[in-house]
């Protein structure tokens, strides 16, 4: 079957503008043609969407799915059977759906079970965004974030973890290469695991063709992430200007997760969010914007990702993460191929989506307005796509 879905304006993340009064061809789950309405074959059945802008389904580059948005997630996880956690996932995924998200890099899940959730979704057991899936994220012993992950010492015990995680059907490998805001006895500058046991994990994801994402904010912590070879830097907030162009000429993309911090400030106090998280938080909110700002001015590669699950921000909220993009200096057209192209090549999928060409996926979103002349317009989601079926609709 083949349908055409008509906009007042179609964005395919590829060009920097959008073409008016266009359509977008589905067919068999897939894209059959983009361009003008002249264009369509003659009996393709169209939705006509009005004064709407169609573009990609958008790419969150990192998430949590078992976290919940409440003031110490990590603990509400602790504390809950394991069978609640999945639904509480399953739940989560539907928010991202329904906010256009159609592809999402979950980077860090207790027991592992972002594989499990990747794997429903896949089977069409589960509604909701397909998800590349980290597992469990490899720390030192006592590292940042070890309850959502492993925690192992040494170049073999870590590459030992890499392949372990892989084996149980991780799409994507995370280290945590530095302290962070989380966890009352660590700082987020504060380097922890090192180079070789980081460049033994990347070895080993990158013979198996994954790709591999570092937590680190400081200077140093960065730059172990970018001796050891990782394809991203998550949160990257203490960023200097040596650096990013260290970045810019490896290729190395930067994920800034700046709406995590904005998140956490505003909503922290009311939560009841522990004194030792409000106060980092402060710390690294400005860091992390002034962060983003020099990548951007160094060409750095950027990709959007929200961290949401954390304190106060929910799932579904990537539009937040690329509003303040554009207010910390991107065009709303960078903003929207951060988190449509740009994320797509992170995590290894640009054949198939990210973008609106012949022969990709058909993640389309349609949203009312023009969110490329105000990124706001991402709030108003009319209709989202994913692989050709109708997943959520919007308001009319």
């Amino acid at each position: 079957m083949r349908t055409a879905y008509r906009a007042a304006r179609v964005f395919d993340g590829v060009s920097g503008h959008a073409t008016e009064d266009a359509a977008v061809l589905v067919e068999d789950g897939r894209i059959a043609s983009v361009g003008p309405v002249a264009d369509l074959p003659a009996g393709a059945e169209i939705t006509d969407l009005g004064d709407a802008t169609l573009l990609p389904g958008l790419i969150d580059a990192h998430v949590h799915l078992v976290w919940s948005a409440s003031a110490e997630p990590h603990g509400l996880v602790e504390r809950e059977s394991r069978a609640l956690t999945v639904l509480r996932c399953a739940a989560n995924a539907a928010l991202h759906l329904r906010a256009g998200v159609t592809t999402v890099r979950d980077v860090g899940a207790t027991g592992g079970l972002s594989v499990d959730v990747a794997r429903a979704v896949e089977l069409g057991v589960l509604p909701g965004p397909r998800v590349v899936a980290a597992g469990r994220a490899i720390a030192m012993t006592g590292g940042h974030g070890w309850f959502l992950g492993r925690e192992v010492d040494g170049p073999d015990a870590v590459r030992r973890a890499a392949r372990e995680e892989m084996k149980s059907g991780a799409t994507c490998i995370k280290l945590m290469a530095s302290g962070g805001v989380y966890g009352h006895a660590e700082e987020p500058g504060s380097p922890q695991l090192t180079v070789e046991e980081m460049r033994a994990a990347v070895e080993e994801a990158h013979k198996a063709g994954r790709k591999v994402a570092a937590h680190a904010y400081s200077v140093a912590a960065i730059g172990n992430a970018l001796d050891a070879g990782v394809d991203s830097i998550e949160h990257g907030s203490f960023l200097d200007r040596q650096t990013a162009e260290r970045m810019r000429d490896s290729g190395t993309c930067l994920v800034p997760t700046m709406s995590v911090y904005a998140a956490m400030d505003a909503k922290g106090p009311e939560l009841g969010t522990p004194d030792y998280v409000r106060r980092k938080t402060t710390e690294v909110l400005q860091a992390s914007r002034e962060a983003f700002r020099l990548a951007l001015d160094a060409g750095v590669p950027v990709a959007a990702g929200t961290d949401c699950g954390a304190p106060g921000h929910p799932h579904g909220t990537l539009r937040e993460e690329l509003r303040l993009m554009v207010e910390a200096g991107a065009t709303p057209q960078q903003a929207l191929r951060f988190g449509t192209t740009a994320a797509a090549r992170l995590l290894g999928l640009d054949g198939e989506v990210g973008s609106l060409e012949p022969g990709k996926r058909a993640d389309l979103l349609a949203v009312a307005g023009d969110p490329l002349q105000d990124v706001n317009a991402l709030e108003r989601v009319l209709l989202v796509l994913r692989d050709g079926a109708e997943v959520a609709r919007g308001p009319s």
